[in-house]
This record gives structure tokens, sequence and C-alpha cells, in this order.
């Protein structure tokens, strides 16, 4: 057989070769959390992303080690609409160019989103919760490079008060914020946004929605916070912080001198009153359903008009919608406080709606409904509890009860805690101090409405037997609200807790809350003590003013002026005291919940004086602190003063905390 000549180089030509690859440097990149060394050739148009999403990242001039690159945000929750800008910063060199790369490749692909020569990142299209690696490489010198993380969110929105109609508090869906990265080296307050008044409405949150016609920024696709304040204003922000400017859209519902928020001195206390409850949006309409009460034509500081108004209000513009707003009018029959020729009418100067609006549908309502509930402040007399229903897509009134028609006062408060319901469509809510004789009078109880046969019937109630020493000591059951719980194991699977001024717990059946009975309590757990009780003829009040939170079992009740407790459930029984107690005594802050299903828990809790703070716990042991906000007042303070009683928000790893004129957003820190 014949052989091909010989082709090998000569030693002189091997020498050469060798001393040419020693000049090489092949340059690291990631690609599946591993480096891998590349090597190439690169010129200014690297930049851009290839067609083919290549994993090869190209090799510029002579490395320069005195080149350093930036990267902002190093952290970025992103919605499966929103793009996302990140931004290089190169120093050390006249060249500023980097190529962008996505999980290791340049320009992206497919499953992990797509990144243009800008840096501006696009989600992809099968879109995926989790985690990918930006990363920007200089053109100057490629071993030098920066990375961020772009956290693909799921979370669509928060559109009532405490999450869900359960009232449970609990965001499942929390897959940025965890017990690792909340502490004050990685999480602090990271933007904040300019607000007319004080807040009491918990803020509302909507992913993925567009903008048609912004007042600031461009229309397009926006995740968004909203806020509302007691100057009659709503604001739509850009919840991630992109326009900074001012809000996308803003209404304002006052028009002074003609129509201004009714002023406190008005009402027996101090501040301005327009919004309270927090709104509920209706996500399958993208309509935000507001209550705003007014003193119109005023002709001294508290004579005019008083008027509450129910709006529907188009979420991407703030228009009016269903012909709305209507006036907020309603009697029934009765010869109580206030009647007139034997009717009780809605008094628009002394009731105030304070509970968290509740949309919710029963088998017999063709649309569902708008719910809310009105009682006076400081009890100013005369007043009853409504609970009022409107058909959410002509926003007739639908639905009327009145909890003391033929009595007095009896009030549904709750603290703004949202009125809640179950799936079946029945209400539960709790009332204040007032008149009860167990026939049409049912102030201090726990009631279970249901609409039937086109209106609101009390279809079963629970009043503690000490009732009579409750309402003379001004202990309203109303001072909290219903927690309804998930299925339980043992004889009552449908529980919920409740409780008021007097700090008792009440464990309730919702097939049978029980009635009343004066030789004891027919609830399941009657919990004396547990709390920190209010003392008979001695002020302040103690017990609960707000409503209790629920996660993994756990139930979270913060008593006024109490430490922070957990109690834990078993076969549906609670324990007679906590199972976990913090160290810190509160004013009774709403504990709200973050956590991604079953996993990385967080209790937030906006303890609103002392100085105000935000602080993030282990849901299992209220005494471990992961963060709060004086451990770095300089950057993360919440205010210098006392803020009114108010929950945050948790969306897509950010926290959104109304202040002193200021909506204060904390997350990973950029």
């Amino acid at each position: 057989m014949k052989r091909a000549p010989s082709t090998s180089p000569s030693p002189f030509v091997i020498v050469l070769i060798v001393l040419a690859m020693a000049a090489v440097t092949l340059p690291l990149h990631k690609v599946s959390g591993k480096d891998v060394a590349t090597s190439g050739g690169v010129t200014a148009a690297s930049a851009a992303p290839s067609s083919h999403g290549s994993s090869t990242e190209l090799k510029g001039s002579k490395p320069d080690s005195g080149i350093t690159v930036t990267v902002s945000p190093r952290h970025a929750p992103v919605t499966s609409m929103v793009t996302q800008q990140f931004t290089a910063t190169v120093k050390g060199t006249s060249n500023p160019a980097v190529t962008w790369y996505v999980d290791g490749r340049q320009g992206g692909y497919k499953n992990g989103g797509t990144i243009d020569a800008t840096g501006l990142y696009t989600p992809p299209a099968n879109f995926v919760v989790g985690a990918h690696i930006i990363k920007a490489v200089s053109q100057a010198d490629n071993t030098k490079l920066a990375r961020a993380t772009a956290n693909l969110v799921g979370y669509a929105g928060m559109y009532t008060n405490k999450n869900d109609n359960a009232r449970t508090g609990q965001n499942l869906q929390e897959t940025v914020l965890t017990p690792t990265n909340v502490n004050v080296k990685t999480f602090g307050r990271v933007f904040s946004f300019p607000i007319d008044e004080v807040v009491v409405a918990q803020p509302l949150y909507v992913a993925n929605l567009y903008i048609p016609n912004p007042l600031n920024g461009s229309p397009g696709y926006h995740n968004v916070v909203y806020v509302a304040t007691e100057n009659g204003t709503l604001y739509a922000y850009d919840a991630d912080g992109k326009v900074l400017q001012g809000p996308l859209w803003q209404d304002s519902f006052i028009n002074p001198p003609n129509v201004i928020p009714v002023p406190g001195v008005c009402l027996n206390t101090l501040g301005k009153w327009s919004i309270t409850p927090t709104p509920v949006i209706d996500p399958t309409t993208n309509t935000m359903y507001v209550e705003v009460r007014t003193l119109e034509n005023p002709t001294d500081q508290c004579t005019g008009t008083y008027v509450h108004r129910l709006h529907a209000l188009d979420i991407t513009t703030g228009q009016e919608k269903f012909g709305g707003p209507v006036v907020v009018q309603a009697s029934v029959p009765g010869t109580g406080a206030g009647s007139v020729d034997g009717t009780v009418a809605f008094d628009p100067h002394l009731e105030n709606s304070r509970p968290g609006l509740l949309l919710s549908q029963s088998a017999q309502d063709q649309n569902s409904v708008v719910y809310m509930g009105t009682a006076s402040i400081e009890d100013t007399e005369p007043f009853h509890g409504w609970v009022l229903g409107f058909d959410s897509q002509t926003l007739a009134l639908k639905y009327v009860f009145c909890t003391t028609p033929d009595g007095k006062a009896g009030g549904v408060w709750q603290m703004g805690a949202g009125l809640a319901a179950d799936a079946d469509g029945n209400l539960f809510v709790q009332t204040g101090n007032g008149t009860f004789d167990n026939l049409s009078d049912f102030g201090v109880s726990v009631l279970k409405l249901t609409p039937n046969n086109g209106s609101l019937v009390l279809s079963d109630y629970y009043t503690p037997n000490n009732y009579a020493f409750v309402d003379r000591q001004d202990w309203d059951v109303s001072s909290g609200g219903i927690l309804l719980l998930p299925d339980q194991p043992g004889n009552y699977p449908h529980l919920m807790v409740g409780g008021g001024k007097e700090g008792t717990i009440y464990l309730m059946n919702r097939d049978n809350l029980g009635g009343y009975n004066a030789q004891g309590n027919n609830i399941v757990q009657y919990l004396v003590g547990a709390i920190r009780p209010s003392v008979a003829n001695h002020l302040p009040y103690y017990g609960i003013w707000n409503a209790a939170s629920y996660f993994q079992g756990n139930v979270y009740i913060n008593g006024q002026f109490d430490y922070p407790k957990m109690f834990t459930l078993n076969s549906g029984l609670l324990p007679t005291t906590a199972t976990s107690t913090g160290t810190i005594i509160m004013d009774s802050p709403v504990a709200i919940i973050s956590a991604n299903g079953t996993q990385d828990g967080i209790v937030w809790l906006l303890q609103r004086d002392g100085p105000p703070t935000l602080r993030a716990y282990n849901p299992n042991d209220l005494t471990q602190e992961y963060y709060d906000t004086n451990q770095n007042p300089k950057r993360d303070k919440v205010a210098y003063i006392g803020l009114h009683r108010v929950n945050p928000l948790v969306a897509n790893g950010r926290v959104y905390v109304p202040a002193i004129n200021r909506l204060k957003v904390y997350g990973l820190l950029p």
C-alpha cells in the first residue's frame, strides 16, 4: 500500500505554534452554572444578539486589568408581559460596549428570554417561573463581566383586602423574597412614590396590565400598584419603579371648595375622611370598585351635603364604568334610632365605611356583587350597622341588611378588615356594641348573611352570653374581622376565627354558629386570656383590633398592645396558649404572609408606632426576626411619626408600605 507523503511540521514550525497558543487567553463564561472556555474574535457589531442564541463569548482587545463592569439592577422581578431594562457601566476604558448573555447564551434563547444590544430583556413566550442569569461582558476585555438575575414571577395580583375573601392574608406565589435574602444586607427600600394624604386602605396590585394612555411613561404593559388616600385620591403607579416621574393615571374625587373630604372634626375625630375601605378589583372585567365619601357645597366647616358614592373604574385608565358612580342610599322598615315614620334610612353623615370591600357571588346572583359595611366613627349616634350589596355590572343596589333596625348602633367596622365570604356567597361579619334582642337587633354578635330570593337574610349568628356586659364596656366584637379557615380535620371542617376588644378568641363552626345561650357559649372554642384582655372600667382597650391570618396550619393573632402570637391548629382546635410569642409589644398589626407554596414563608408586620417599622419573621417562630427597617434607618426608615392602621402589600418580590406622604417600596437591593 502506498503511503501519502508526510505532512508533519518541522520542529521549527512546532515551536512557533506552541508560542502562538501560549499567547491566547481563553475567556470563561457561564453555561448552566458552569464556567467554560471559549475563543474567537470580536467586532463592534458583536454587541447585537446573534440570531441563533450563540453561547460563545467573543474576545475583544487586549485585556486591561483596570476595567470594571457593573450591571443594574442586580435583581429584577420580571412578569410575563413586561420587559426589563438592564444597564451596564464599564469603567477603566474608553470602550463602554458590552456583549449581553442570558444563561451564558449571547443574546439569549427561546426558553430563557432574549436581550438586545441595549440590555433590554424580553421574557420568553414559554414563560416559566424561575431565575435566569443576565451577564454583561466588556468588549474591551472579555475577562471583565458582571451578572444580574432576572427572576421570572407569576403572581397575577392582589385584588382584595388580605389577598382573598377568606381574609387569610397569604400570598403563596412569592418566589423572590425568601428567609435567606430578606436581611439588612440584601433587602431594603428601593424606591418610593408621592401620595397626598394618609392611607388606611391596603394597596392593591395587578400584573401585566396594558395601559393605553398613561400620564407618565409609555403606553404598554405595566405591573401596577394602586393606592387610595383619605384626600379622595386614587393613584395607579408602575409597581416596578420604571416610571418614577409620576403615576400612570390618577383620579381625584374631590373638587374644592365645592367637594371636599369630610373633615374629621365633623365626625368627632381628626384628619380627613374620603377613601377608607380597601377597594376591590374584578380582574375578569378590569374594574376597580371604590367607595368615596365627601362633603359637598359646604356653607361652613361641617354644614353641607354628606355623600357616599360607589365608583366602578377601568383599572387601565381610571375612567368610570357601568354608568357610575352611584350615590349610596338605603332604608329598611324599623323603629330604631333616627327612624322616621317606621323607616330607618342610611345616614351619609354619621355612617362611615371602613371594612374592605367584598366581591362575591352566590348561586342566586346573575352577576357578582360588591358589598360594603358601615358603622359610625367614635360612636356618634344615631347610627346602625349596614351591609349593602350592589350589582357589579349595573351598580344597582341589590341587597340591604341593617343590624339594628329596631334598636341602635351595632356597627360593622372591623378595623378595616374586609367582609369575609365563603365559596357559596355567604357573608360573615362582626358587629359592635349596640342593641341585641335575639329578634331583629344583633349588636355585639357574629353574623352569617345569605343571599336568598333577592334579599340578604340573617341565616345564622353567634352572640356571646356576656353580651350585656361587653356592650356596657364598649368592647366591640367588631374591632376585629373574621378569618375563614381552610377545611380542617375533626368534627367541624368549616371553621372561622373572630373576636374583639374583650380579647376572647372565638373559634366558630360556620355551619352552626351557635346562636345565643344565656348559660354558655355554643361555639367550638371560647378562649379567654390567650390574647391580652381588656380590663373592665379601664382604658386603654386591649383585645383584638384586626383580623387573624393563616399559613400552614398556623393562626396569627396580634392583640392590641400585646406581643404577636401564633397558634398552631391541632385536629381543628386552637391551643389555649400561643404556640409562639414574639418579643416586642405592638399595636395590633395584621400579619401578612408571603411564601412559595409551603416553602420560604415570611410573616410581615407593619408596626405603626414607636417608630413605625416593617418587620419580617419566621412564620414558625415569632422570636426569630429576619429583618426590620430600623436595622438601617437611614436607608429604610418607614416614617418618623405614627401611621394609621394599614396593611402592607407583598407582590412579586416587593413590599409596598403606605407611609407619611409616600408609598415606600422595599425589595432586593439593586
